[in-house]
């Protein structure tokens, strides 16, 4: 049973065609179908059922997934004992929440590569939901994202960080010389808000809701810079993590509101497959983080 063969079925089932898997992979279609069809000869089942133009998992193919993601990890294991014992060189796939890329990762990639040039790293942005995703099915190696700490049977937590979440406005708002804001009041200004599947974005609406108060932004951005830029220019109110708000709160542009709630936080994580074999790149990434970051658990 070839690797290759291995790696190209989880790449159909991940991204759920043989023509996007063959895109990716730098293969031609009917390469993908050959080993495909010769996988399925050496496991004595289909993997796919083929209906019209689409395919899917047979009940077989979702339970040689399992086994297909255990093969790969035991091959990288056997692979990295040839490796010396403190050398750090591969590939290292990171999957990244684009706010944590944004303001944590980029500035810390020129150090990573400075220390560790002969890791080549692949970064790919995405939801939450997105990045255990591809972790489940490969696609990455590590994901480092923002979340409630993580208890999830199929991963591992490498490290953790506090994230506090604030209210944040122009420093000319009104609000701004306030104390104790209430909820209703915050719901009153207008809003600009993530959009409703950021973590943060239903903390703040689960946090409203205990109170009885709904907000109702004018804006829903799923681009934080952008949120960033229209507070700037005072166009509202909104809630962001602190290490978005930190550098413009120090440089006057923004001013962090002093809001009546429950203090809201998440932590920044980084997560491993529990079957993933902990690469050198892997393991080094994860201390790079840990030495940036102000409390880990």
């Amino acid at each position: 049973m070839e690797l290759k063969n291995i790696n190209t079925f989880l790449r159909v089932a991940g991204l759920g065609g043989f023509t996007k898997a063959a895109n990716e992979l730098g293969y031609s279609q009917s390469t993908v179908t050959i080993q495909i069809k010769q996988l399925e000869r050496e496991l004595g089942f289909p993997l796919f059922d083929r209906i019209g133009k689409t395919i899917s998992l047979t009940q077989k193919g979702e339970e040689f997934i399992l086994y297909a993601n255990e093969f790969v990890r035991l091959e990288d294991k056997l692979s990295s004992l040839s490796d010396a014992p403190d050398s750090v060189a591969g590939t290292l796939r990171i999957g990244v929440l684009e706010s944590l890329f944004v303001w944590k990762t980029a500035d810390l990639l020129p150090r990573f590569h400075s220390r560790y040039p002969e890791v080549k790293i692949e970064i790919t942005s995405a939801t939450g939901a997105a990045l255990y995703r591809m972790l489940r099915q490969n696609e990455v190696d590590v994901i480092y994202l923002l979340d409630n700490l993580i208890y999830h049977k199929d991963c591992v937590r490498a490290c953790a960080s506090p994230v506090s979440l604030k209210f944040v406005a122009a420093p000319e708002s009104p609000l701004c010389a306030e104390k104790n804001i209430s909820l209703e009041e915050i719901a009153r200004q207008p809003l600009i808000l993530a959009e409703r599947d950021a973590i943060y974005r239903r903390e703040l609406d689960r946090e409203a809701a205990v109170n009885g108060v709904e907000l109702v932004p004018i804006l829903e951005v799923d681009n934080i810079e952008v949120i960033l830029r229209l507070l700037k220019r005072g166009m509202g109110v909104s809630f962001l993590p602190d290490y978005v708000i930190e550098e413009s709160v120090k440089k006057g542009e923004l001013s962090v509101l002093d809001v009546r709630c429950n203090a809201i936080s998440l932590w920044s994580q980084i997560v491993c497959h529990k079957n993933k074999y902990v690469t050198p790149p892997m393991r080094s990434f994860t201390e790079l983080i840990q030495s940036a970051a102000p409390t880990e658990a």
